[in-house]
C-alpha cells in the first residue's frame, strides 16, 4: 500500500467534490465553517470568537477540571488571556475532579445550563468535551472547538456519543463552526492518547467495508436505506476521503511510534491529567487533518457510517460495561484499533463461508423474541435493572424489521455478489496487515494488551454481541444471516485475530 502524499484540507475543494458525486443529492451540507491549523494557532483564538458578531455577549469555555499545560505554560491562563483581551470570559468545568468526564444525562445538562445565554461557547479538552459542548450549544450560538490530542475523529463532526440509559448512542447535534488545531498542543498531550487516533482510523479498513454492505443489503431488499434503518446510502465519494489516505495513515503510524521512542523530555498534559512524551508536529499534523477528514466523511453522509462498523459496536459495549462496574476503560481509539482486528478476522470469516456457498441458502433471520431474551441475558450481568437491554433491543427490532419483510434479506447480495466482492477487496485489509500496522505505532492490537486489559471472557461477550446492540447493519449481522455466527463460529474469529496479533 502505498504511503501517499501529504495529508491537506481544503473545505472549499471538498465541498465542490461532494456536490459532484453522485448521489450528492442524499449528502448533509458541510457546516464546518473553517479550520484553523498551524503553529500558534492558538493565538488565532480570539480573532476567531470575533468573526461571530454575538460574541460580545459573553464567552463561556467548556472544559474538564484537570490541569491543562503545554510546554510549560498553562493552558487554560492562555486561552482565558486570548480571550480576556476582547471578551468576557465564563469558565466551566464540566465532570469530576478527577477530570474523567462521561456525557451522561446529568453532565450534558449541566452544559446546556452554563451555554444558555452565550454570545459564543468554546470547547478545549477531549473528544468528550467536544461532543458535550456541540450537543448543548444551540443552533445559532457559535461553537469553537479547540483540539486538544489526536485522539478521535469526533472533533469535526455533527453527531455527539452520548450516554443513554447506560448504552453510548451517537446523536445528531451539530457543527462545530470553527475547529483549531494547534500542534503544540497536541505534542503535549500522551503519546499513548495521540496514537489512539491511529487505533481510531484503522475502522477505515473495516468500517467503509460495513457501511459499503449495509447499502448492498438494503439495495438488494428494494428498501429505502434512510427509511428502512435510518442510514445514509453508501457514497463512494465521502468514503474516498479518508479510505485514499490509508497507506499514509500507516506510515504516519510508524513514524509516530518512532518519533515518540527518541524524543526525550515530558510534559504535563491537557485533560488526562498524566505526564507525556512531547512529540515533533509533523506527524501529528497530518494525523489531525485525516481524522477531520473522517469527522467531516461522517457530517455529510448523515451518519457516523463512513467511520464505525463493527469495531465501534465492540469497543462501546466494552466502554459500556468498564462504566457500569465504575471501572477505567483504556483510550477509546486505541480500544477501537485492537477491535478492528477482530472486525477484519470476522470480514475474513465471512468471505470464506461465502466461497464455500453459504450465500447458496436463504438468510436466517433471528426470531424477534428470542432476540430479546439474548439481548437481556447478555446485559444482566452489568445492569440488573434491564434498561440497557430495552434501549438495545428497541434498536436492534428496528434493524430486524425491514429484514423479515423482505423474506430473502440475502436474495440481492446473491445474485451480484462477485461485484461486491471486487468493491470490498479494494476497501479491506486483513487482520495480519491491519495488527502490524497498529504495533508500527506502538499500540496493542489484543485485548490482553490493552493498558486497562479486557478479559477474554469480556472480549468474547462484546464480539459476540456487538450486532445486537444498534440498529447498524454490519458484518456480525450477515455472519448471523449466514449462519456464521454460532458460537465456534465466534470461537474461530477470535482465535484467529489472536494469532494474527501476535505475528510480526
Amino acid at each position: 500500500m502505498s504511503a501517499g502524499e501529504a495529508v491537506r484540507i481544503d473545505l472549499d475543494a471538498l465541498r465542490a467534490e461532494f456536490a459532484a458525486s453522485p448521489g450528492a443529492g442524499r449528502l448533509q451540507p458541510l457546516g464546518l465553517g473553517r479550520v484553523i491549523d498551524g503553529e500558534r494557532a492558538l493565538d488565532e483564538l480570539a480573532r476567531a470568537v470575533a468573526d461571530f458578531p454575538r460574541s460580545g455577549e459573553g464567552v463561556v469555555v467548556l472544559a474538564a477540571a484537570t490541569p491543562m499545560r503545554v510546554s510549560g505554560w498553562d493552558l487554560r491562563a492562555e486561552a482565558t488571556e486570548v480571550l480576556g483581551r476582547g471578551f468576557a470570559v465564563d469558565w466551566v468545568t464540566l465532570g469530576p475532579a478527577d477530570g474523567q468526564v462521561h456525557a451522561d444525562e446529568e453532565t450534558v445538562s449541566a452544559a446546556r445550563k452554563a451555554t444558555a445565554g452565550a454570545g459564543c461557547v468554546v470547547t478545549i479538552g477531549s473528544g468528550t468535551i467536544t461532543d458535550i459542548g456541540k450537543v448543548s450549544t444551540s443552533i445559532g450560538t457559535p461553537l469553537v472547538a479547540v483540539q486538544t490530542a489526536t485522539s478521535v475523529n469526533g472533533y469535526a463532526d455533527s453527531f455527539s456519543v452520548l450516554l443513554r440509559r447506560g448504552v453510548k448512542r451517537t446523536s445528531a447535534s451539530r457543527w462545530p463552526d470553527t475547529l483549531l488545531i494547534d500542534p503544540a498542543i497536541l505534542r503535549a498531550a500522551p503519546a499513548e492518547l495521540n496514537r489512539a487516533g491511529v487505533g481510531d482510523l484503522m475502522a477505515m479498513f473495516t468500517a467503509t467495508a460495513d457501511w459499503y454492505l449495509a447499502s448492498a443489503v438494503s439495495d438488494g431488499c428494494h428498501l429505502d436505506t434512510a427509511a428502512a434503518r435510518g442510514e445514509p446510502h453508501y457514497n463512494a465519494t465521502v468514503a474516498g476521503i479518508v479510505r485514499a489516505h490509508g497507506g499514509r495513515l500507516l506510515a504516519l503510524a510508524a513514524g509516530l511510534a518512532a518519533d515518540s521512542a527518541t524524543t526525550a523530555g515530558r510534559a504535563a498534559t491537557a485533560d488526562h491529567g498524566v505526564s507525556a512524551e512531547t512529540q515533533p508536529a509533523d506527524g501529528l499534523d497530518e494525523l489531525a487533518r485525516i481524522l477531520t477528514l473522517s469527522g467531516i466523511a461522517m457530517g455529510v453522509a448523515g451518519s457516523t457510517a463512513p467511520a464505525s462498523g463493527m469495531e465501534h459496536a465492540v469497543s462501546h459495549l466494552l466502554e459500556m460495561a468498564a462504566t457500569a462496574r465504575a471501572e477505567r476503560a483504556s483510550f477509546h481509539g486505541t480500544q477501537v484499533g485492537v477491535a478492528s482486528v477482530v472486525a477484519a478476522a470476522t470480514w475474513a470469516h465471512v468471505r470464506r463461508r461465502i466461497d464455500a456457498g453459504a450465500l447458496g441458502q436463504p438468510g436466517r433471520i433471528p426470531d424477534p423474541d428470542q432476540a430479546r431474551e439474548r439481548i437481556r441475558e447478555a446485559f444482566t450481568g452489568i445492569d440488573p435493572t434491564g434498561s440497557m437491554a430495552a434501549e438495545c433491543f428497541a434498536d436492534y427490532a428496528a434493524k430486524l424489521r425491514p429484514l423479515a419483510a423482505d423474506g430473502d434479506p440475502l436474495a440481492g447480495l446473491r445474485t451480484g455478489w462477485d461485484g461486491h466482492e471486487a468493491m470490498l477487496s479494494e476497501t479491506l485489509i486483513g487482520p495480519a496487515e491491519l495488527a502490524r500496522g497498529l504495533r508500527s505505532a506502538g499500540l496493542p492490537a489484543s485485548f490482553g494488551e490493552l493498558a486497562e486489559p479486557v478479559s477474554d471472557a469480556d472480549a468474547r461477550w462484546a464480539v459476540a454481541n456487538c450486532p445486537l446492540m444498534r440498529q447498524r447493519f454490519g458484518v456480525a449481522d450477515l455472519a448471523m444471516l449466514l449462519g456464521a455466527w454460532e458460537e465456534d463460529d465466534i470461537d474461530e474469529v477470535l482465535a484467529e485475530a489472536a494469532v494474527l496479533a501476535g505475528q510480526p
